[in-house]
């Protein structure tokens, strides 16, 4: 289902513009890394793997877009914090859950948290403005 939130969060980012084609490459590539080096070893069932993996892909695809909206108003800002926050956050529970670091899993639900505030946030703000 958070699979399904990214195609949605995707989907709307490129309703309203375009895949921001340099900072989609530049967080891939440091999610990829994050994902060969840390998380892969970690993910014995091949299955899980795949899926963690593009999991992983439609995340970096759905920030990337948030960043390519051409608004820039509140609207855009808070989206991209949502997205951007949504991403920390799933990547401090693939770290708990693929790589035993459990350091971080006090920022888990607040991140999330926020992120959902924020996504809210900015659609309201964009319906005030029309």
């Amino acid at each position: 289902m958070f699979f399904m939130a990214h195609i949605g969060y995707l989907t709307f980012a490129l309703m309203n513009r375009r895949l921001n084609r340099i900072y989609t490459l530049l967080i891939q590539g440091i999610f990829l890394a994050l994902f060969f080096l840390i998380l892969y070893p970690g993910i014995e069932n091949k299955t899980l793997m795949m899926a963690a993996f593009f999991y992983l892909l439609i995340s970096c695809f759905s920030l990337g877009a948030a960043i390519g909206i051409s608004d820039n108003t509140w609207f855009k800002g808070l989206y991209v914090l949502g997205i951007g926050l949504v991403l920390f956050s799933d990547t401090i529970i693939a770290l708990r859950e693929f790589a035993k670091f459990k350091e971080l899993d006090f920022l888990i639900l607040p991140t999330y948290y926020l992120a959902q505030i924020s996504i809210t946030a900015s659609l309201m703000v964009r319906q005030r403005s029309k």
